[in-house]
């Protein structure tokens, strides 16, 4: 067993394993993935050895164990289907189920706007929400949600709210990284980063070695903070 077989076997399930912890056959689980009412695999290890990761494609001759690769976290996701499913058909159930994640990360953001930074293109100084802006984030969280994107980086990914944090932490600390390389003098008092990357290190997932040096998490943990200490960071 390589590291990237070794880390899909410690934090994800298989597409068998995520069916059996939800009392689903395997046919059925797979009914929903193919209806978009449960999010996709975040990674899918083929026959060939070629890994595909959610968020940056392709791996070939990755080593990994073949199956389909899903968050624990996704039970949830699964439960809420279900009983989408057990109130109409189909159809209506996505459009229940895109609704409810929209409604709630949009409310995850009004609380981060409120409690964390300020959402600028989302909501006014009064925290009135913003149509244009919001509707773009939680349209594109969705997307990003039934992609099983989340699951992949999302160290629990089992509330909008818990989503919506991560990423509101990841988009802070790119902002204010880019602001401190640009004008270090003018940028935002650095004293609240160290806290900001702490929480952003435990809201992410550590990703898989394949993905580490390319990801979220190495630039805005391991780079960042060597950068606020002065040192050069891991090449």
């Amino acid at each position: 067993m390589n590291e990237t077989d070794a880390y899909l076997q410690r934090h994800y399930w298989t597409a068998e394993r995520l069916a059996g912890a939800c009392g689903l056959d395997i046919a059925r689980l797979d009914a929903l993935l193919d209806q978009g009412l449960v999010p996709a695999p975040s990674y899918v290890v083929g026959a060939d050895g070629v890994l595909h990761s959610a968020a940056f494609g392709d791996f070939p001759e990755a080593g990994a164990t073949p199956g389909r690769y899903f968050h624990p976290g996704t039970a949830v996701w699964v439960a809420r289907a279900r009983e989408a499913v057990a109130q109409g058909e189909a159809g209506t159930a996505r459009i229940t189920l895109e609704q409810q994640f929209r409604r709630n990360f949009a409310a995850a953001l009004a609380d981060l706007d409120r409690s964390l930074v300020r959402l600028p293109d989302s909501f006014d100084d009064r925290g009135t929400p913003l149509a244009a802006g919001l509707d773009a984030r939680t349209a594109d969280a969705w997307d990003a949600f039934g992609r099983g994107i989340f699951g992949l980086c999302v160290s629990d990914p089992t509330s909008e709210h818990a989503i919506a944090t991560k990423e509101i932490l990841q988009e802070t600390l790119g902002t204010r990284r880019q602001a401190l390389a640009g004008d270090r003098a003018a940028a935002a008092d650095p004293a609240d980063l160290p806290d900001l990357i702490a929480r952003y290190a435990r809201a992410a997932m550590p990703f898989s070695p394949l993905e580490y040096p390319r990801s979220s998490r190495k630039r805005l943990v391991e780079d960042f903070a060597a950068e606020l200490a002065g040192t050069s960071p891991a090449p």
